[in-house]
Parts: C-alpha cells; structure tokens; sequence
C-alpha cells in the first residue's frame, strides 16, 4: 500500500509539474502585441529589433521579427499602459508607427513601416563601420587590434563624425588614452559617461613619456604593434568629416540582419538608477535571484531584483579627492553575498565582502586587485600578476604568490594575466592578456606552469571556469572563443563569424553546453555550441559594451545576465529555442 502510494504521489507531482510548464509555455505564447514590420524597398523584413517602453517605466522589452516580418510581445513581459516603440535596423529609421496601448483582455495590433535612414549610421555597429572604412587589412588590424580600441569607450560613430584634421588628431588620440577607460565610457543615447579627472595612459597612439618608458621596457604588449599618434591620425582623417566634408567618405556595408533562430530571443534592459554609472562587472545571484553590479567611477555597489524591476544601492567608504573612485569584478558567495574590490585612498582596490543580512561591509587588509574569484575550497582570491587568498575566518590574507618571478616565464617575460579564476581544489589561474597563454599556479608550492593557447596573436582576455574546471575565455584579437581543460591539459577553439567581432568575455557553458561571448564590435551576443559548433548571434537594441556574463542556473532554460556598461542599463537575453 505505502508502494501504491508513494507512486500515486509521484504522478500526481509528475502531472502537476507538466501543468505548470505547459500553463508557462501557454502564458509565454499568449500574445500582447503584434504586428508586422515592413518597408517600401523589402517589403516584409526579418531581423528587426523592435522595443517596447511602457510610460513610467524604468526597462524595456525587445523582440525580433521573424521570416514573415511579424514580431510578438507575449503577455508574460508587456503590463497593461500605454507604449512606444522604436526599432533597430541598420540604414533603416522608423516611418510610422510607434505609439500604442497595451490591455490585459486582448492583443493589441500595430504594424510598423520603415523607411531608409537618412543618416547612413542608424543602427550600424563598429564592426559595420569599420568594415566599410577605407584602408588596407593592416591599418584596420593596427586600428581594432589594440587593448584599448575607439570601441572600448564610445563607438566608431564618433570617430568617423568627428573633424579633426590629421594635424589634430595627435592631441585627440593622447587626450583619449589618458582618460580611466573603465570610468568615462559614453553611449549614442546620452547615458552613462563621466567627466574624466584621473588620467590611465592608453594601447595606441603617441603615449605620454611615462607610459612610453613602460612600453620600451615592456614591448608588444598588442600583438600587432602601436601606430604612434601622428600615422594613426593621417589614417582616421581620411575616413572622417574633416577637410570640409559634409558625408562620409565612404557607401555603408551593413550585416546581415538577425534571421532565423536568431530571431527567437526576448531582450530586456533595465535603465541603473544613476546615469553616469560605469558598471564593469556584474552576476546573477543565483541564491536570491537578484543581479548584483558594482561602479567603476563612484563608491557603490547596487542590486536589480528583476521581478518587481527595483534597484537598491548601498553606498561605500568614500576615498580622497584625488583618489579614484570605484567598486570592480563582484562575485556572489554560496550564501548570497557578494564580495567586490574596494577602493580606498591611493588607488588600491582593497577585497571586500557586503553581508546582505546586515548590510555591514567587510574588507580584507591586504588582499587586493582588479578581479576577483571563490575557489572550491572557499577562499576568495584577487589579483593579475600577484596572487593573493583571503583567509574567510580571520579576514586577513594568508596566501600571495607573485607568479612573474618564476623562472620560466615565456616570451622573456613579456605576460600579463588579465583575470583570475580559482579551480575546485583551489589553484588560481589566469589568462596571459599579453602572451597568449593560459597561466596555472600550485597553491601548495607556488610553481607556475604556462600553456600557450593554440591561436597566437590572439589575446585571451576574460574568463570563466566551469564546475569541470575548465576555463572557458575570450580570444580578443583572434575572434575565437576557446576552453582549457585544467585536467587534461587540452584546448578547444571555436571561431566567430566575422573578422574584428573582438569578443571580451566568455561565459561557461549553459545546460545544453552553449557558451555566450560578448563583442562591443559587432554588438551582439554569440552562442556557440560547443556539441556542434554552432553560433548564433543575437543583436542588442542600443549600444553594448559588456565584460562579464553570468548564467541564471534556477531556471529549466537559459537565461543570461549582464552589465551594459556603454549605457548603465543591465541586459537579460532570454532564448526561446531551448
């Protein structure tokens, strides 16, 4: 009898699970508006971005229109109110259309009508832009190839609008290079954007005596050398309006609009409380199901709870005035906490955890740097060239170890690592940024081991290690996306579509092994599965810049959450073929 029970249980929650999923899958399908997206010289158009903002609210929804040109909000993302929409298609501006209201008893109706832009730059990405430039295959490598291209802060856009004469371009580019690049990032739409105060030092042009003294101890540090200012500028003022020039001296080559599967994706950004926020890193608290941020230009640190689309900021200990501001990498522990680099005077970004019980921060003396990782063990670790663990029942730092002093070092030493990950039985790893390797360090006996990652020139930038442990990471200037398996010591690559996607960031994989990398070029999200190889692309509606992406693992599907951090809005892109 307890058998025949016990069973009769199971079924009848088997029954009520399939109930619940196919009343979500019923919600998800039910539409709230519709309609139909045209234009006189296409007729129906596949791969338009349209976006919908309710009045009063602080996020939008978009949806892409599929092969016969019909796009659908369904009811579980559009409340009741009045909307606007705009829409995002390269050449194309909206013509008509663009005001309705949203009821919760029927589906609303609007078709919309493009037309083609009369500025030939509405919609185009950076990678559109460079693509149609002028110039031969090396001045474009050198121009988009460095650490810290145009894209880094603002888009190509500006740079081809501006008017400087090759003359002026030289003072431009030193001004641009001594701004904090992860402080005064800019956007089309007026968002985010500091006002620089504190200078960095830049990857090209002419650099300041300081940073030139750097570069001659430390060359080729990008893998295809510096255009000193005034070679650049003679470039770029041939591309641009000066010279009196009233249009670009050049026809506009678009992309390929979205098509296909990547049409089945609903896009959401939520506008961050303060303008001028410069987040760099953000994570999906998978605990309580919020998104934590942190702000390269200010004190803080803020959490999205995307269910009643709320912000909460939390201030923290302020720093000098001549100091730079700013909270950096944030990693979220198995309790919910969030733990992020601090700054505090000087300009040392100090390792600190924020109880989201008592809202009471926690620094770590000593233990401080640019990213940060929570091994298997525990341990939170930071650092790039010194690695350093904090001891989470004293809070003090217990370990360092300063990995550029091993005597092997490859290429005479010429390694950065860019971001460190920390495996499950503890051992830190990096990527080489400069060096092309993949950077493993014992935690027992501090020796560092190097291996060179198949695709030379390529810049493995960000990273992410997986419950595996294996590394997954972003090839900058080799447009891959590649893994290292930390236990058999093999790597994998998968190439990108297009030459100067420049891909950040790679995330790990999701549960049907798809990896998502972020490309500030092309402005899009690539999925690549890595069962397959497959990649599909999916299109962002305004200006995107991201440098890390997390995973919402609560779900039965993919969810992905990140930092916009060209215009202080945080991103959830949810696939619909999953």
């Amino acid at each position: 009898m307890r058998v025949r029970f016990l069973v009769a249980v199971a079924v009848l929650a088997a029954v009520a699970l399939i109930g619940t999923r196919m009343a979500d899958l019923d919600a998800q399908g039910a539409e709230a508006l519709t309609g139909v997206v045209s234009s006189e010289a296409e007729g129906s158009m596949e791969g338009v971005l349209v976006t919908a903002r309710r009045e009063g609210a602080n996020h939008t929804v978009t949806v892409v229109s599929d092969a016969q040109g019909k796009y659908s909000f369904p009811r579980t993302h559009l409340e009741p109110g009045a909307y606007t929409l705009t829409t995002r298609a390269s050449g194309y501006e909206l013509a008509s259309g663009g005001k309705t209201s949203v009821t919760s008893s029927s589906a609303a109706s609007l078709n919309l009508t493009l037309t083609k832009a009369s500025d030939p730059l509405a919609g185009a990405s950076s990678l559109e832009i460079v693509n149609s430039m002028p110039g031969t295959l090396d001045q474009k490598d050198r121009l988009v190839y460095t650490a810290l291209s145009c894209a880094y802060c603002h888009t190509f856009k500006r740079t081809v609008r501006s008017k400087h004469s090759p003359e002026q371009w030289p003072n431009v580019i030193r001004r641009m290079q001594s701004y904090y690049p992860d402080g005064t990032a800019t956007s089309d739409d007026g968002r985010a954007g500091v006002t620089p105060e504190h200078t960095y030092g830049g990857s090209f042009g002419d650099p300041t005596p300081a940073r030139r003294e750097r570069e001659v101890a430390n060359p080729g540090q990008a893998p295809w050398g510096r255009y000193r200012g005034n070679e650049l500028g003679e470039y770029l003022a041939t591309v641009n309006l000066s010279d009196g020039r009233t249009k670009l001296p050049f026809e506009m080559e678009y992309l390929p609009r979205p098509k296909g599967k990547e049409t089945r994706v609903i896009i959401t950004q939520w506008d961050q409380p303060r303008r001028n926020t410069m987040t760099h890193d953000g994570i999906f608290d998978n605990v309580n199901k919020v998104f934590w941020y942190g702000d390269e230009a200010h004190q803080m640190v803020g959490k999205l709870d995307p269910k009643t689309h709320t912000f909460s900021e939390y201030t923290m200990p302020p720093v000098g005035r001549e100091s730079l501001e700013g909270t950096r990498d944030i990693v979220v522990d198995k309790d919910g906490n969030p733990w992020f680099p601090t700054r505090i005077d000087g300009g040392a970004a100090v390792v600190s955890k924020f109880d989201v019980k008592t809202e009471k921060l926690t620094m770590v003396d000593g233990v401080n740097g640019q990213f940060v990782s929570i091994g298997g063990d525990g341990h939170v670790w930071t650092g790039m060239n010194v690695f350093r663990r904090a001891n989470l029942g004293t809070m003090k730092m217990d370990r360092q170890w300063e990995w550029t002093k091993s005597p092997n070092v490859p290429n005479q030493g010429r390694v950065a690592c860019y971001q460190i990950s920390v495996d499950s039985k503890g051992n830190p790893w990096c990527t080489g940024y400069f060096g092309d390797v993949i950077i493993g360090v014992d935690k027992d006996s501090g020796e560092a081991k190097f291996w060179p990652v198949p695709t030379s020139a390529s810049m493995p930038r960000r990273n992410t290690i997986d419950s595996q442990d294996r590394i997954w990471f972003a090839e900058y200037t080799g447009d891959k996306v590649g893994v290292f398996d930390t236990k058999t010591q093999q790597f994998r690559e998968w190439a990108l579509p297009y030459k100067y996607t420049t891909p950040y960031v790679a995330s790990a994989p999701d549960a049907q092994g798809r990896v998502y990398a972020a490309s500030n070029m092309t402005e899009r999200v690539a999925r690549v599965d890595t069962n397959t190889g497959e990649v599909v692309q999916y299109l962002i509606p305004t200006d995107f810049d991201s440098k890390k992406i997390s995973i919402d693992r609560t779900t039965d599907r993919p969810v992905i959450w990140m930092a916009n951090t060209r215009n202080a809005r945080i991103i959830r892109i949810e696939p619909l073929d999953y």
